[in-house]
């Protein structure tokens, strides 16, 4: 009876998340695995195989978080950058103009 539990729980977890299913079927198919030989697997193959498929999902879960972390993270960058732009300073040109008004500034603050 407990083995009857665990199937279904197996073909629960299969039906529930349909990625798993596919991943698994996907892992077969590449293995030239066909449906007799899936009828044949131990039942400590098909945890074995079940767990590997929840690692590789846990592991495409976490990759997929860490990208869109990435991306909010250079989105909020970007629009701190497009919020607060950096003052442009340019550098102090001592035109002609301004070198002849000093001079004079300067002539008449001595006279």
């Amino acid at each position: 009876m407990a083995e009857e539990n665990e199937k279904k729980e197996f073909q629960i977890n299969t039906d529930v998340d349909p990625l798993t299913s596919l991943l698994v079927s996907d892992i077969l198919n590449k293995n030239n695995v066909t449906d007799d030989q899936k009828a044949n697997l131990s039942e400590d193959q098909r945890r074995m195989i079940l767990k590997l498929v929840q690692d590789l999902q846990k592991k495409a879960d976490d990759f997929v978080q860490q990208q869109q972390e990435k991306k909010r993270q250079a989105e909020a960058a970007k629009h701190a950058e497009e919020v607060e732009p950096e003052p442009q300073v340019r550098p102090k040109r001592n035109s002609l103009r301004d070198r002849i008004q000093q001079r004079r500034q300067a002539q008449q603050n001595n006279d």
